[in-house]
């Protein structure tokens, strides 16, 4: 399929106006932002010299905030335009203007893709964690990667999804079961094995070896399972959209 840079450059600059004119879309990442400043404040101090268990507080508040910004916002940021898009019709205008959905989708992802990697790297000095225990080219490899995950998984919900409502019922138990992933996986180490399979699970790896005390190491587990995940989103995308068309009632 060709694409038009043109055409891309003119769904990009629509979508800009549109986050520009509606700040709502950006609420979710300032939240996130908000959230795990807010929780610095309130939540003990703790690593795991001193609580005798592997535990960071900013190791988990940037885990909680990364899998916040990167679930919750890459999801809905990149689905209820879409699903608000065809309830309202407007999808058509485009569509009838001879731009490709290949067109739309990569337009509409470039700001999402740059909101969520700005927010990414914003986390680590609002969740305490210093910039000297971060492996910059790692932690942005893996937080991008899962954040085109996110998008495409938004991308899929936003195509099957007939209107809003529908949209935010389907990817209410995603983001539920993403968002829990910190949490579960340092109160039960069975389900923490079984989320290890998960992209949020290498979200949290990575959030939890970001201390002074610990150093994260890329291993073929944690690359597999985003490389699987990356490749099982697209994919999955690919038929929805073939199935269901970017319009279709």
């Amino acid at each position: 399929m060709n694409l038009s840079l043109r055409k891309i450059n003119a769904v990009l600059q629509l979508r800009l106006k549109l986050i520009a004119g509606g700040l709502s879309i950006l609420f979710t990442p300032i939240f996130a932002l908000l959230f795990v400043i807010v929780m610095g404040y309130l939540m003990p101090e703790l690593d795991g010299t001193e609580a005798g268990a592997p535990f960071s507080t900013s190791g988990f508040l940037l885990s909680f905030g990364l899998i916040f910004n990167i679930a919750i916002a890459g999801i809905s940021m990149s689905s209820s335009p879409i699903a608000e898009e065809k309830e309202k019709h407007t999808l058509r205008v485009l569509m009838t203007s001879s731009v490709k959905g290949g067109e739309y989708f990569i337009g509409s992802m470039i700001p999402i893709l740059v909101i969520l990697v700005v927010t990414n790297i914003l986390l680590i000095p609002a969740s305490g964690v210093s910039f000297s225990d971060i492996p910059i080219p790692t932690y942005l490899v893996i937080t991008t990667a899962a954040s085109l995950i996110s998008i495409i998984i938004g991308y899929i919900i936003g195509v099957y999804a007939k209107n809003q409502a529908q949209a935010s019922i389907v990817s209410t138990p995603i983001l539920i079961l993403l968002t829990s992933t910190p949490v579960l996986k340092m109160f039960n180490e069975d389900l923490g094995n079984i989320l290890n399979f998960t992209y949020g699970g290498v979200l949290a790896n990575l959030a939890d070896t970001l201390t002074p005390y610990a150093e994260y190491q890329w291993n073929v587990m944690d690359t597999s399972v985003l490389i699987v995940w990356l490749a099982a989103s697209l994919g999955l995308f690919i038929y929805m959209y073939k199935k269901n068309g970017l319009d279709s009632d």
